[in-house]
């Protein structure tokens, strides 16, 4: 058996470099994670016998289409869909935990230009919360402001099924871990980085926290990514989330990274008690039914209401 799997993949690794020597590197990593799945169990692919709950998160809080971004009015939104916002967390002049994806207000605030274009850690609170964080999304959200992180964390107090993904943009960590504590709401967070360091640093510093490292880029590029949390044993991390990116042209399966990867994703984090998470940037019903046959349990999604939507189309 081990010989065949190894002219298998001696075979692979001698037809790559004859058509891409550049790509050498990135199937070798390739092949190195189907010898782990080769040598192991198979894991069961029919997603109706693996597990019938499925968890989402609403990245950026509420989504680039159904509310305005790391606002209060988008998390209370994304908890009543029964999905777990995602609060991008930044750090003011004055020292004040704010949820905020951009560097800036520009683009999600009616802030003045000159204050609009000035990063948020230049700016006191004072001058962040002045600005109408909802009226440019929909006058339906106008009165929304920045919010601070203890505002999220007091929501969040006495309501156990609330959770937040905090996405670590522009934070001190040490304190991160210290309001975390002094909440008490430990269990109802998921700490979500590109960087490893910062899970397992905040795994060291706050107990009971859930870790999440998100993997874009390239298909290369996240399969390499990919490939070292593999090696390193998941080390401080509990979920794992690949982006998932529409091909130029699509036929079939839309994605750029491959289907077969996914899958073989899966079964590598499913045999370490890994979850993995995926973010369909763009989906209809066929491609997020393909994924949820497979067996994906986590999502992310821009789209709370038309994704849960599909999701109810798909259940049995």
């Amino acid at each position: 058996m081990f010989n065949k799997i190894f002219n298998e993949i001696f075979n692979t690794l001698q037809k790559t470099v004859k058509r891409d020597a550049r790509n050498l590197i990135h199937t070798g990593m390739f092949v190195l994670l189907a010898i782990i799945l080769t040598l192991s169990q198979p894991v069961v692919s029919n997603a109706k016998d693996v597990d019938d709950n499925i968890y989402w998160q609403a990245h950026r809080g509420g989504g680039a289409h159904d509310a305005p971004d790391n606002t209060m009015g988008a998390f209370m939104y994304t908890w009543k869909l029964g999905g777990i916002p995602e609060a991008d967390i930044r750090t003011t002049k004055d020292g004040i935990i704010i949820c905020l994806h951009d560097a800036t207000l520009a683009r999600t605030t009616n802030a003045p230009e000159i204050i609009g274009k000035t990063k948020v850690d230049a700016l006191s609170f004072r001058q962040i919360r002045k600005w109408d964080a909802g009226v440019k999304f929909s006058e339906k959200f106008k009165g929304e402001v920045v919010p601070t992180l203890k505002e999220v964390f007091s929501k969040m107090k006495g309501h156990s099924d609330r959770q937040v993904y905090l996405d670590i943009k522009d934070v001190d960590l040490k304190r991160l871990g210290k309001m975390i504590d002094e909440y008490k709401v430990n269990k109802q967070i998921l700490i979500a980085s590109p960087r490893q360091s910062d899970c397992k640093t905040l795994k060291k510093i706050t107990k009971n926290l859930r870790t999440m490292i998100w993997l874009g880029g390239s298909s290369d590029e996240i399969k390499r990514k990919f490939a070292k949390v593999v090696e390193s044993g998941f080390a401080g991390v509990d979920q794992v989330q690949l982006h998932l990116n529409d091909k130029k042209k699509i036929y079939g399966y839309r994605y750029q990274l491959e289907f077969d990867f996914v899958k073989q994703a899966l079964q590598i984090s499913r045999k370490a008690d890994i979850d993995l998470e995926v973010f369909p940037f763009k989906f209809n019903e066929a491609s997020l039914h393909e994924l949820l046959d497979t067996g994906i349990r986590w999502f992310a999604t821009d789209e709370p209401k038309r994704f849960t939507e599909t999701i109810n189309q798909w259940r049995p």
